[in-house]
């Protein structure tokens, strides 16, 4: 069934801020029937000088991201370290950072993909020399039992007990060109490409593009945006070229029309009531509860002007990569 939706205008800028409240106003101009806060909300900013496209977190550590250099933020201390290298190769236009199921640092780039161990700040550097089948790096995912995948231009790639397998269309991937990658609680693998989405069961890839996904399927092939939620079900977009989203359950494809232009991350959040699904892009955060859309920052209750990244840490709070740097807000359901 087609879902239809028209955006209300923007929030307002919000930068430079280390710890803030944020009231919610206007509940008689909120058009959805979300409940608007009626408290504060603090959150943190951990501030950069630019737009922060990639970022990672645990415990201790924030690691992020700019067009041009990579940043280690200790979360309890106002100190940094900025890592013009990590490795042998540039840090420049980093594109994903993750940690692995080992607690490892992973960082994709242009110039390859770089891995610290979680102690230190010292990194290895991996390229084309290594076995990834190219150095412009897109994306990183990784498995429960601690293998990582990288997107790139020229494939993907695993990263398997200290070596890389490559994977291309000659081994099943509808295109070369990787641009996203998400694992599901199953093990289960998925690869947005330039030519629609390929699942790694293990052993061999599914693929999934507009000629075999139905009507309420893919309708465009350029897949640039993933995100799983919690039960299993795949949500993806083609970010600036399209308004319009696919959710994939395994079995049943719904597809979202005029949406929301150039989407540039998707969060997916439950607990044992509700779900809801937060959609970045550079107009600021949308949510969606399964029946309404909600744009209005006074109504989801974060204000992030421009958004590229976003995640939720094991006390469920969310962060997320916006135009001065990384926010984090309290666990929404709490």
């Amino acid at each position: 069934m087609l879902k239809f939706k028209h955006l209300l205008p923007a929030a307002a800028l919000v930068v430079g801020i280390v710890s803030v409240g944020y009231a919610q106003k206007n509940p008689e101009d909120v058009k959805a029937k979300e409940t608007v806060y009626d408290r504060p909300k603090e959150f943190r900013i951990f501030a950069a000088s630019s737009p922060v496209k990639a970022f990672a977190v645990n415990k201790n550590t924030l690691w992020f991201a700019t067009d041009e250099i990579v940043i280690n933020q200790p979360l309890n201390s106002k100190n940094h370290t900025k890592h013009p290298k990590i490795g042998n190769i540039s840090s420049a236009n980093t594109k994903a950072m993750i940690f692995d199921a080992r607690g490892r640092l992973w960082i994709a780039c242009e110039s390859g993909v770089a891995m610290n161990s979680g102690s230190g700040t010292t990194f290895t550097s991996y390229t084309t020399d290594d076995g990834l089948p190219s150095n412009d790096a897109f994306a990183l995912t990784s498995t429960g039992n601690g293998e990582v995948w990288v997107g790139t231009e020229g494939g993907a790639a695993r990263f398997r007990d200290g070596s890389w397998t490559k994977f291309t269309t000659a081994d099943g991937l509808l295109s070369n060109k990787v641009q996203a990658l998400v694992t599901d609680s199953k093990g289960l693998v998925y690869l947005g490409t330039a030519k629609g989405l390929n699942v790694w069961d293990g052993s061999a890839f599914k693929s999934y593009n507009s000629k075999n996904t139905g009507d309420n399927g893919i309708e465009w092939n350029n897949i640039k945006v993933l995100a799983v939620s919690p039960k299993d079900v795949i949500w993806m977009t083609d970010g600036p070229e399209t308004n319009n989203f696919n959710s994939f359950d395994g079995k049943k494809w719904n597809r979202f029309m005029e949406v929301q232009k150039g989407v540039t991350s998707i969060l997916i959040i439950s607990n044992a009531s509700r779900t809801w699904t937060y959609f970045g892009s550079e107009s600021g955060i949308l949510r969606y509860n399964g029946e309404e859309w909600v744009d209005k920052k006074e109504v989801h209750g974060i204000p992030a002007e421009q958004v590229y990244a976003m995640s939720r840490d094991e006390q469920g709070n969310l962060w997320i990569g916006m135009e001065k740097g990384v926010m984090m807000y309290p666990n929404p359901f709490r």
